[in-house]
């Protein structure tokens, strides 16, 4: 049973994470306006590596007394990260920023299964059937007209298996490692990444010299969408179920979907619309079972007292 206090945090934990789902999710119609002036690698090594020299110089103290193992553990979870976002990047320059929100949201379905495999214990019947829900919504949300994936859509579904594994490998680590290193070492060896690529595959001419919105494009995932939301995803992670963790994230993709209807000019369908729906249902059926399961349980406890039968 978890413990009142564990309750409040696992609560906090999971607010926090909703923030993290809201600037995630309106970011992806801010990089495809950025992304037809800036190139994509340029800009994300901007982004990751300005941010994680800030975190190094608010953190420094405490970077600098951290074992190797945490830097170890930051470097895998920033390689899952960095090719996530390759795959995510590149995709979301052949589709929509819905579409693009839409299926990173498939980890909600994948990360079962992973969690499964490697830690050879099950979630729950309500935590596949939550996600199975979801998986479903976001098949809706995302699918064309001949019910298929564009080239686009492909790649971001292949970015949407490795942030999966970015998510699992993040609640293997966090309960012996400090968050803060990780969430900086995973930041850094992304930029550090970025940068290279861009190096090799995109004009280095004109690479710092953007205009005021670029900056403030990118200072906008920076601030909010990697500094806010990686530190605060993964300190959150430490208080609550990798389940709860990636079905609460899932909510990027309606707020991306919210987003690139205020901004982009997309049309929902009735499909879209339906698989809005299921996501939503597939988040409340992860959330609320195991609070509903406390409840039952107490009620049990207290008829069992008073020598009435229990629920079945």
């Amino acid at each position: 049973m978890i413990e009142p206090t564990d309750s409040k945090k696992t609560v906090l934990a999971d607010i926090s994470l909703v923030f993290v789902a809201l600037f995630w999710g309106s970011n992806f119609v801010i990089m495809k306006h950025a992304f037809e002036v800036i190139e994509p690698f340029t800009y994300l090594g901007i982004r990751f590596l300005l941010a994680a020299a800030l975190l190094a110089i608010i953190f420094w103290k405490r970077l600098k007394k951290a074992p190797i193992g945490d830097y170890w553990a930051g470097c895998v979870i920033g390689i899952l990260l960095f090719t996530g976002y390759v795959f995510q990047t590149i995709g979301l320059l052949y589709s929509t920023p819905a579409n693009t929100g839409f299926i990173t949201g498939i980890a909600v379905v994948i990360v079962p299964f992973l969690y499964f495999i490697v830690t050879k214990r099950s979630p729950g019947w309500w935590a596949f059937l939550g996600g199975g829900l979801a998986a479903i919504g976001l098949y809706l949300m995302s699918a064309n007209e001949s019910m298929g994936l564009s080239f686009g859509d492909g790649l971001t579904l292949i970015g949407a298996f490795l942030f999966a594994g970015h998510l699992i490998a993040i609640a293997m680590y966090v309960k012996q490692r400090d968050p803060i290193v990780l969430a900086v070492t995973q930041i850094a060896v992304t930029g550090l990444a970025s940068f290279v690529v861009a190096l090799f595959v995109e004009p280095a001419s004109g690479m710092f010299s953007h205009s005021m919105a670029i900056w403030g494009a990118i200072l906008y995932a920076v601030i909010f969408c990697t500094i806010g939301a990686f530190v605060t995803q993964t300190i959150a992670q430490r208080y609550t179920p990798p389940m709860h963790a990636v079905l609460i994230l899932s909510t990027e993709a309606i707020f991306a979907g919210l987003f690139s209807f205020l901004f982009w000019g997309e049309i929902f369908t009735a499909q879209k619309l339906s698989g809005a729906a299921l996501i939503l249902a597939g988040i409340l059926i992860t959330e609320l079972r195991p609070v509903l399961a406390s409840k039952i349980a107490a009620y049990q406890a207290s008829s069992t007292r008073r020598g009435i039968p229990p629920v079945e």
